[in-house]
């Protein structure tokens, strides 16, 4: 592998904690000050199904991830990372995500 290159960076949500609020899009948006008609990470709200007799709610993001490249440079996860209230949010590159892959069930590994 070329070490000239970066390390591709996934996205990992664990879709059972999701609330869709939201502040991780806005955290994006105000960190790297993206146009309104842009979206570098959207939060997709879906709605409730029945399992077992119980509504669920299981929510989706759409992220840009070569944007999100830039983010995770430093020594501490990106903002939107950070502000997730449900903590169900990892961005990180991919080979540290997927050891946290192996322990869920209901995680969505998003990768370029």
């Amino acid at each position: 592998m070329d070490t000239n290159h970066p390390k591709p960076v996934g996205m990992l949500l664990d879709a059972e904690r999701c609330t869709g609020c939201y502040s991780c899009q806005s955290a994006c948006r105000e960190t790297n000050r993206v146009p309104f008609e842009e979206k570098w990470l959207e939060v997709i709200r879906r709605k409730p199904v029945m399992v077992d007799g119980e509504p669920q709610l299981y929510h989706l993001l759409a992220p840009v991830l070569e944007k999100c490249a830039g983010c995770v440079e430093g020594e501490n996860p990106p903002l939107c990372e950070r502000v997730c209230m449900a903590s169900c949010l990892y961005i990180a590159p991919v080979e540290k995500l997927l050891p946290l892959l192996k322990k869920k069930c209901k995680w969505v590994l998003y990768t370029p």
